[in-house]
């Protein structure tokens, strides 16, 4: 069984790594600061509503139809809680936005998750069930499925290198996903083993799209704006955000998996400077020096995933599961999220012998009549010769 855990981004650091999660009620409480240049009065706070642990504590209600329960985590921009919807008798994760993350683009950010999350219908990627905003600040929020299980993160944090069968079944239904949201001209941007979630079920889920880029859509980005998890990110995403587009998720997808293979990150820095100079560079750590009993033919997959051009990287993420399997000699079956609905549902409708039309069971009777009165006058005609001779 695993642990249960929240659909929740953790902040990380300048080198990607994820500090322990302090949940919202161990935030300080103001009530416990007493200088006044440092502090504004509580009266002050609680008139701004600066603070999100009051109006969002458990056992609350919100938006009108959720009680909240406790908090499940924070991530950079938004807070997620454990809800019960009070309409539709279901449990949900209720993802808020902060208010210290209340600017424009922030709001536009936030909107546009929604309206990617609403226009993907994929089994591999968290579904939302209703958006809007609350209270009288029209705090935005998104209600989501409510999955039970663990991250990447936390599986390889709690299991340590997994086998390659292991990583090539995660690894069919990530590509999956991610082909389905590239087909709706979305780029997740931020793919790391924090927003890949494996539910108690079995199923793969992948979350957090507050950072993606849709192709359609309005820039949000400003220019010299570096966007996404330093550790993840391609070099074109690096030097500029923008130019960025699939080819940069198969690369995160790449340093997912040599996580996955080796629990290390493939680069070797001791700060963001270095981690960035490393990714822009290519400099990377072979795959087998980690794990020598790995087949050469794996790392040059992992080797061209993570390549520093663009279209030195396997074509789409499909494609790099295939290549992937194929290097350890294992088919693994690729899911088939994609297939339309209404062709699995013709193929599955048995089939049923087809009705002769009424027209064609009139004919039949006229047919067997016609025939019926010449076998009668041809047995009477031989009659009168037998009698007519005799």
């Amino acid at each position: 069984m695993y642990p249960r855990r929240a659909v929740v981004t953790p902040v990380e650091d300048e080198n990607g790594e994820v500090p322990p999660i302090d949940t919202l009620e161990d935030a300080p409480d103001p009530r416990q600061h007493t200088d006044p240049d440092a502090h504004p009065p509580i009266d002050e706070l609680e008139a701004e509503a600066t603070n999100v642990v009051d109006p969002f504590s458990p056992g609350s209600f919100f938006a009108d139809r959720f009680r909240l329960g406790e908090p499940l985590g924070t991530g950079g921009m938004g807070a997620v809680f454990r809800a019960e919807d009070l309409m539709d008798q279901r449990p949900v994760a209720i993802k808020v936005l902060l208010k210290g993350a209340q600017d424009e683009q922030a709001r536009q950010r936030f909107e546009r998750e929604s309206q990617i999350l609403a226009s993907i219908d994929h089994p591999g990627i968290v579904s939302i069930l209703r958006h809007g905003y609350a209270t009288r600040r029209r705090v935005p929020w998104l209600a989501m499925e409510l999955l039970e299980g663990e991250t990447l993160r936390q599986q390889i944090q709690r299991r340590g290198p997994m086998d390659p069968p292991r990583v090539a079944a995660i690894l069919s239904h990530v590509a999956d996903a991610l082909e389905a949201a590239h087909a709706q001209g979305v780029i997740h941007r931020d793919l790391k083993p924090d927003n890949i979630f494996l539910t108690e079920t079995g199923s793969v889920k992948l979350l957090d799209f507050g950072l993606s880029l849709s192709l359609s859509a309005k820039k949000l980005t400003a220019t010299g704006t570096v966007i996404g998890t330093p550790r993840y990110m391609a070099p074109e995403q690096i030097t500029a955000a923008h130019d960025a587009g699939a080819a940069a998720d198969i690369y995160a997808l790449g340093v997912v998996i040599y996580e996955c293979l080796t629990g290390e990150s493939p680069f070797i820095a001791s700060d963001q400077g270095q981690l960035l100079g490393a990714i822009l560079q290519g400099r990377l750590e072979p795959l087998r020096s980690r794990r020598p009993d790995l087949p050469e033919a794996l790392q040059a997959v992992v080797e061209r995933a993570m390549a520093r051009a663009p279209d030195d990287r396997f074509p789409t993420p499909g494609a790099m599961a295939d290549a992937f399997n194929d290097a350890i000699g294992r088919r693994v079956s690729r899911p088939r999220f994609s297939v339309e609905p209404g062709r699995i549902e013709r193929r599955s409708r048995p089939s049923q012998p087809k009705a002769m039309p009424a027209k064609n069971d009139t004919l039949k009777w006229v047919g067997l009549g016609v025939l019926g009165l010449i076998a009668a006058a041809a047995s009477a005609l031989i009659t009168y010769s037998l009698i007519a001779g005799g």
